[in-house]
């Protein structure tokens, strides 16, 4: 199968792309950059004075990430790089406006290589605002990324996951980190209750409460593990695997079983345990009277869970790394030898993951007096829609005919669903030979692209996709994302338009869908004005009271910082508003005929 990579750059799509060589350190490399999860380390907000510290930062994340668990048990399944990048000032742009932001923290812009920046609306929400600049110096630099960690120069708390994993240094830094990767990694969703934007099917989040039916119902009763809502009104909707009992809820926790179940199983997914095989997969192996070792090298998890079985014939002949045959070891004069190996981790107890997570290799083999045979190679045996394999017919002395009408030695087939194609070889004094080759047409991924929609100017754009594993946005103003659902802060009438997402199924086939976005510009502004209207007490807890002098019919209307409209109220000269709202910052307009004020306000 063609291997999918988490970033999948574009790379030099445009020449004229801004571009730049800068040094790859490597950290550790425990094998080919083929079949490892190749984990790259960036830094924003480093000076060129800084970049040792960055440098020694970096190696300190891959330890602390190469010793937590379950990713120590497949230590050797990662490679570590850093690539520094010197940015013109010291630290990280704050913002300070957010409802929770520090008050000890400076706040001011700071002119940073990738522009990272503390949130307007959640503080700690830490992200880098120049993907772009991202973008290219990976796909110039290091375009096999699986994993992007971004190291922040800022010893305040902050983080964020999505394409790529952000962090700071503060003094629990490591623990973000791997908990962000949790997000961008391993596709985890928080176990705290971050607001119904946030609540989706996850490894570690479902709609589901029966026990008989949730999607961990293999780890109930154990190790912490249940069915627990994530909490009242909108937050009762959704359910997760612990209490209180997890990295992605606390910091201070390890992973719960659930969460490093998932984790193993998206390693498992990257790396194939077979790093190579020995004699190579040619055609044939010509077997002889003296017996010829094959060999598999393995890439072991620590302790090691590989099971290995060597199949002869579809029959079980050994265990272990290593097996020697000659031909007298042959009941046919050809045969076919598969070692298949399987991954029996405990780490995971998802059903029927034999045939996902079996990996092997396959020898034809000859006697050495044996006649050569006519058969049948496929290019792909399996193809995705609107894809085409090659067939080839070999060893076959006279002519070759295939079911196609076609007489070459070779065929290309684009079926549009599964198909049979049969080739016969006609030698003269010699029975006709009849072989059959199947092609698997996988089914097509159904994408589909949505928004929460339509939104106000300073909303959160949410855009979400589903059909696949994998998810590559595009959309106005070179806008891109690799996460399944996105946000966009502080939209403005710019961010209004067309988004389409590429989405990659298992199998590697893909589809596109996209979705309409709206901008409506009615609360770009915030006017609060007391000569029109008061807004009382602010921040809130439980109702607010909304005082106008104005005569006549006022409509009160609040939103939700998504644009969302959450209620509406009309009266005359003053009313109170009950509050059973999710904590956090909304939106308000008050109109009374042509008179129109905007504003915050913040519910606790």
């Amino acid at each position: 199968m063609t291997r999918l990579f988490t970033l999948a750059l574009f790379l030099f799509s445009c020449c004229n792309c801004f571009s730049q060589k800068f040094k790859v350190d490597t950290i550790y490399k425990h094998g080919s950059i083929d079949n490892r999860v190749n984990v790259v380390i960036l830094g924003d907000g480093f000076t060129q004075a800084e970049l040792p510290k960055f440098t020694e930062e970096a190696a300190k994340f891959a330890d602390f990430f190469l010793n937590y668990a379950p990713y120590n048990a497949y230590r050797n399944y990662f490679n570590f790089f850093s690539i520094a990048t010197p940015s013109k000032e010291s630290g990280v742009t704050n913002p300070g406006n957010a409802p929770d932001a520090y008050p000890d923290q400076p706040v001011g812009k700071k002119d940073t290589y990738y522009g990272a920046t503390f949130g307007e609306y959640i503080h700690r929400l830490v992200v880098a605002q120049n993907y772009q600049r991202l973008t290219d110096v990976l796909g110039y630099n290091f375009p096999m990324a699986d994993l992007v960690v971004m190291l922040v120069n800022t010893p305040f708390y902050g983080g964020s996951g999505g394409g790529i994993a952000v962090h700071t240094l503060h003094s629990t830094a490591n623990t973000i980190g791997v908990h962000e990767i949790g997000h961008t990694f391993s596709f985890l969703n928080d176990e705290y209750w971050a607001g119904p934007q946030y609540g989706w099917e996850a490894a570690n989040m479902t709609a589901i409460s029966d026990p008989a039916n949730v999607k961990w119902k293999n780890w109930l009763n154990e190790t912490n593990i249940g069915v627990f809502p994530h909490g009242y009104g909108e937050a009762a909707k959704w359910f997760k695997p612990t209490h209180a009992n997890c990295l992605m809820e606390y910091l201070d926790r390890p992973f719960c079983a659930v969460c490093k179940e998932a984790t193993a199983e998206r390693i498992l997914q990257i790396v194939n345990p077979i790093d190579r095989a020995s004699p190579e997969i040619t055609e044939d192996i010509v077997l002889e009277a003296e017996p010829q070792t094959f060999r598999l090298e393995l890439v072991e998890p620590e302790p090691n869970s590989l099971k290995v079985e060597w199949l002869l014939d579809e029959k079980l002949i050994k265990t272990g790394n290593a097996i020697s045959l000659s031909a007298a070891d042959m009941q046919e004069s050809t045969g076919k030898l598969i070692a298949s190996v399987f991954d029996t981790t405990l780490l995971s107890r998802r059903e029927k993951m034999e045939d996902q997570r079996t990996r092997s290799v396959q020898w034809n083999l000859v006697k050495s007096d044996a006649p050569q045979a006519f058969k049948l190679k496929t290019s792909d045996s399996s193809i995705c829609p609107g894809e085409f394999s090659v067939i080839t017919a070999s060893g076959c002395k006279g002519n070759v005919s295939w079911s196609t009408g076609q007489t070459d030695l070779s065929i290309r087939v684009t079926p549009k669903e599964t198909a049979h194609y049969s080739a016969t070889c006609k030698t003269a004094g010699l029975p006709d030979s009849t072989l059959r080759a199947q092609i698997i047409v996988f089914a097509k991924p159904e994408a589909t692209a949505t928004n929460t929609g339509p939104y106000f100017e300073q909303a959160t754009i949410e855009i979400a996709a589903s059909g696949g594993l994998q998810y590559f946005w595009t959309g106005p103003n070179d806008y891109s994302s690799q996460v399944q659902v996105s946000l966009i802060e502080n939209a403005t009438v710019a961010n209004a338009g067309t988004y389409e997402v590429r989405v990659i199924d298992l199998n590697g086939c893909s589809d596109t869908a996209s979705t309409e976005v709206k901008v409506d510009p009615i609360l770009a502004v915030e006017n609060p004005s007391s000569a029109l209207v008061q807004v009382s007490p602010n921040p809130a807890k439980g109702f607010v009271k909304v005082t106008t002098k104005l005569t006549g019919k006022s409509i009160f209307t609040l939103f939700d910082i998504t644009g969302r409209k959450v209620l509406d109220k009309n009266f005359e000269g003053q009313t109170e508003v009950d509050l059973h709202k999710s904590t956090g910052v909304y939106l308000y307009r008050f109109s009374n005929g042509g008179r129109e004020v905007t504003g915050k306000l913040l519910i606790e």
